[in-house]
Parts: C-alpha cells; sequence; structure tokens
C-alpha cells in the first residue's frame, strides 16, 4: 500500500475523534451565546471579575464578549487553537516514532523506496489531515453562526479566525516532526510533543502577565496568531503567517537533512 493512503487509513479515527469533539465545543458555545449576550450587564460584571493579567491573555482587554465575533475568540478559538495545536504535535511526533516503536521500519525501508519518499508521504499525510481537521471545525462553526441568533457579525472576519489556528497547527505538527526523530517510542514522542506545546502556550500566556516575561511570546507560536489581534485587524497578519510557515520548513528541512543520515533503530 502507498505510504500516504497507508497513513491515511491508520489515522482516520484519530482525526475524527479530536475534530469532531472540538467541532461539536465550538457548535455548543455559539448555541448558548444568544442567552449570554441578552444579559449584557451580567457579562460585564463577569469580565470585571477577572485580574487584568487574565483578561488579556483571553484580549478581553480590547474586545468585547457581547459581540458574537468577540465571544468566540475569547471562548471558543483559544481551545480551538492549543487543543488543536495538541492533536498536531502528537499527530507529528508519532508519524515517525511509531515505525521503530511497532518495529515496521524495516519492512517499510525494505521496500523500493527511498527515505525522501518515506517522509514526503508522511508529511503530505498529515498536511492533509490538519487541513481536514481544520475544514471540519471551521464547517461546523460556521453553520453554529448561521443556525443561532448570534446577530450582526462579519464572515469575512470569522474565515480569518477559523483559518488562522491551521498555521500554528501546522508549525507544531513540523516541529513534532522534527522531534520524533529523538524518540523510538510512540507514547514517549507524543509525551514530548504535549508538553512542548504546553510549555509554550504557557510562555504566552506568561508574557501576558508580566513585562519581564513579555520576550517569551515571540518564542511562543500562539502570539502570531493571536485572536485579538485577528478581530481588531480584520485579517491574519501576512508576516506572521510567514513566519510560522518558515518555522515549518526549517524544522522539515532539519527532519529530511537527519533522517537521511540516522542509524535507524530495527
Amino acid at each position: 500500500m502507498n505510504i500516504f493512503f497507508r497513513e491515511l487509513k491508520a489515522n482516520y479515527k484519530f482525526l475524527l475523534v479530536w475534530a469532531l469533539a472540538l467541532a461539536l465545543l465550538n457548535f455548543f458555545m455559539m448555541y448558548v451565546y444568544p442567552s449570554f449576550a441578552a444579559d449584557v450587564e451580567a457579562l460585564e460584571k463577569l469580565v470585571e471579575m477577572y485580574p487584568e493579567g487574565l483578561l488579556k491573555v483571553f484580549g478581553l482587554d480590547r474586545i468585547s464578549l457581547v459581540d458574537p465575533l468577540g465571544f468566540y475568540a475569547t471562548e471558543a478559538y483559544f481551545m480551538i487553537i492549543l487543543f488543536g495545536s495538541i492533536f498536531a504535535a502528537i499527530l507529528g511526533s508519532t508519524l515517525l516514532a511509531k515505525e521503530e516503536d511497532e518495529k515496521t521500519i524495516e519492512f517499510l525501508l525494505a521496500r523500493p523506496v527511498t527515505r525522501t519518499q518515506v517522509l514526503t508521504n508522511k508529511i503530505l499525510a498529515y498536511l492533509v489531515y490538519l487541513l481536514l481537521f481544520n475544514l471540519i471545525i471551521g464547517l461546523v462553526t460556521y453553520g453554529a453562526f448561521e443556525i443561532f441568533d448570534v446577530g450582526t457579525y462579519s464572515r469575512s472576519v470569522l474565515a480569518y479566525l477559523l483559518a488562522a489556528p491551521f498555521f500554528a497547527h501546522f508549525t507544531f505538527a513540523s516541529l513534532g516532526f522534527l522531534s520524533s526523530l529523538f524518540f523510538s517510542r510512540r507514547k514517549s514522542a507524543s509525551s514530548a510533543g504535549i508538553g512542548f506545546v504546553l510549555t509554550l502556550y504557557f510562555f504566552d500566556a506568561l508574557a501576558s502577565f508580566s513585562k519581564e516575561a513579555e520576550f517569551l511570546r515571540y518564542l511562543s507560536p500562539f502570539y502570531y496568531m493571536n485572536a485579538a489581534e485577528i478581530l481588531l485587524d480584520g485579517r491574519i497578519d501576512p508576516l506572521n503567517a510567514l513566519i510560522l510557515l518558515a518555522i515549518s520548513a526549517a524544522a522539515l528541512g532539519f527532519t529530511h537533512q537527519l533522517y537521511s543520515r540516522r542509524d535507524i533503530l530495527i
């Protein structure tokens, strides 16, 4: 079987579980939004109770929960970009490690394919998975905005908010793919990927609480796809998108260089 289709078949249940869970979460969030928005005073009091640092983390110092896109950006977007990044990191970090862990690498490399072809097919497989993952969530979320009485909103800005997580997901999947070269056990690789995502999310959050730690945000992919910035600008910053794509390309380039010279554990 072609390596590309082998990977798609092997992970489709994993994709569906994660994508549908987050899509339904978004659907539910927009279902409850009209009842929240109806009580503006209660929402304002709720926001006033948040510490200043927490307001900055969720962008509530600049956007409003009363606005449907503001509500989505603060209550749902961060879960999509965070948990989606965990999904991407697990996917990327296990694509290579599982071959050694499950003792299938010898069979794979014994076939008439080069290591470059193996890598290319696996990269294409996780790219398709990430596109499908974000497409499923995007379609369900857009449907929720249209079905429920959320009020007036900009469809173009919503499209940007739905597209933005893909850049972070692709970055974490690519970094996870690179990190998988250092693990021969699937569980170790996925644990490292999850830890990496949570650490960089913590960096971004910490930078919002402390000016002394502000430099840490530039190390985090989450900073470059900030929902509040997208909502206020009405678009994804092209430079930020290019930065994340460049990081992804560099990670994949290093993966190719290292994998082509690596001793494989059989």
